[in-house]
């Protein structure tokens, strides 16, 4: 090869290397510029007692977020009593927190991204008919622990329904609601069917094979009419920045407007 050309081919070569370490460095730096937030969000555990991974729906949901305003959640995940005090401290922003005058006079909340259904579920031999909280009166419900639905429930606990605080495991739950140790279990869920939810967890039940022998004979009944319809929202401390909720806020009302939102909402099983 003549001197020529291998200093024309050394150029090309060292113009390639330049342009690819420019485009690496323009990638890395755009990397850099996005926002990183701490999001965190309440521990749900399976039926071996791991953390259970986020709903799948609400995972599209988080997805849309950090797209829409160019951020980056860093997930924590913490008991909910836990959570909330960490909220309170100014960690980070949560997701699924209800509204409590309690929790209103620490936190800052967005507007409703969604609601969840309450729905009550008995052991398929009880007679409970369910219209209103009234009807709990006397009756042992399980909530999962930290769980609030606002004030005016809250001022029942323990003097109309006695609490049954439960772990966030919805295997131990069942079991316990099958075992007759409580005779309601609270059980929230973007299904808006109950009867869909009802075969949902009775195939659950049948699938993991958790029911003792004695329970066998019992399976789960989702009662028709919801206890309450819960917004879901993001939080975070009255400390912390508000902007961040404001630019949420922002993305909610454009994700409703377009629809790209509401398509988001529902649980994989009834999007397909």
């Amino acid at each position: 090869m003549s001197v020529s050309k291998r200093m024309r081919s050394f150029f090309l070569f060292s113009l390639l290397m330049l342009s690819t370490g420019i485009a690496a460095s323009a990638i890395l730096s755009s990397a850099s510029n996005v926002q990183n937030i701490p999001l965190l969000i309440a521990e749900t555990r399976d039926e071996n007692g791991e953390i259970a991974s986020i709903r799948p729906e609400n995972q599209k949901i988080l997805d849309y977020f950090e797209r829409t305003l160019g951020i980056h959640f860093d997930i924590k995940r913490y008991p909910l009593s836990r959570l909330v005090e960490n909220v309170k401290a100014g960690e980070g922003l949560a997701f699924g927190l209800s509204k409590t005058s309690e929790r209103l006079s620490e936190m800052r909340y967005s507007i409703p991204i969604f609601s969840d259904f309450i729905w009550v579920i008995v052991r398929s031999d009880s007679a409970l008919k369910f219209n209103s909280v009234e009807d709990l009166k006397g009756k042992s419900v399980g909530i999962v622990r930290g769980i609030r639905f606002g004030d005016e429930i809250d001022s029942k606990r323990n003097r109309l329904f006695k609490v049954e605080e439960d772990q966030p495991q919805t295997s131990s739950r069942l079991k316990k609601l099958l075992s007759g140790r409580m005779d309601v279990m609270l059980f929230n869920s973007r299904t808006a069917n109950p009867k869909e939810l009802e075969t949902e967890l009775n195939n659950y039940l049948r699938d993991k094979n958790i029911r003792m022998a004695e329970q066998t004979k019992f399976s789960i009944k989702v009662l028709s009419k919801p206890f309450l319809i819960d917004d879901i929202h993001f939080t975070n401390g009255l400390q912390n920045d508000g902007d961040i909720i404001n630019r949420i806020n922002a993305a909610i009302l454009k994700g409703r407007k377009s629809g790209e939102l509401p398509a988001l909402w529902k649980p994989e099983h009834e999007a397909k």
